[in-house]
């Protein structure tokens, strides 16, 4: 299975993150849905999914509208499905809010922002190795505007931003034929933890 996710806009002109999972082989749609909720826009997902078909997605949120909401650092976990559909474990989970709700860009502090403003430029997600269930979730937050008052003499106006990383776990209980491809694996390693005891090793 493939689990891709993208950026769109919605009827309603609002910014979504669509999770689609595909069949590697025929190319044929699984699942598929839109991360977001009405007065919001989502943008900057990323995925990753570990060998137990769990899932985490993490994404920027807007606030309630751009000119006073806080930019957020979200996360959402699933796990998969035999039929390839994603079941949500987690709810939407607030990792890192912004200190600021100044998001100006090339613009004056205080004043309107002209154009596009940047509203985080990535996020990442990868699985931890050393934990079965573990992911890390990379993303940005605006943390002040560049300006003296912030102790920034030079600074044009505009926002400082910084990345936050945070570890999940995902946590859901393992399918049964996931349990089942778990314990052989087990059986793998404790057979070959026995004939590594079985070496005998001289010297002299």
């Amino acid at each position: 299975m493939l689990h891709t996710v993208n950026s769109l806009l919605d009827p309603q002109d609002e910014a979504r993150v669509r999770v689609v999972v595909l069949d590697s082989a025929t190319n044929n749609i699984l699942d598929e849905f839109d991360v977001g909720e009405t007065g919001y826009d989502y943008y900057q997902g990323s995925i990753a999914v570990n060998a137990a078909g769990q899932v985490v997605i993490g994404y920027n949120r807007s606030g309630l509208d751009p000119a006073t909401g806080k930019i957020g650092f979200y996360a959402r976990a699933y796990k998969t499905l035999a039929d390839g559909t994603l079941v949500e474990t987690m709810a939407e989970t607030l990792l890192k809010e912004s200190l600021t709700n100044d998001y100006h860009n090339g613009s004056v502090d205080g004043q309107p922002a002209a154009g596009r403003q940047r509203w985080g430029d990535y996020s990442q997600v990868s699985v931890d190795p050393t934990q079965y269930d573990g992911f890390w979730v990379i993303g940005q937050f605006a943390r002040e505007p560049n300006n003296a008052a912030n102790g920034h003499p030079g600074g044009t106006g505009g926002t400082r931003w910084s990345t936050w990383i945070a570890n999940i776990r995902a946590g859901a209980v393992p399918e049964p034929a996931t349990w089942a491809m778990m314990l052989i694996g087990f059986g793998f390693v404790g057979a070959g933890m026995r004939r590594a005891r079985s070496v005998t090793v001289s010297f002299g």
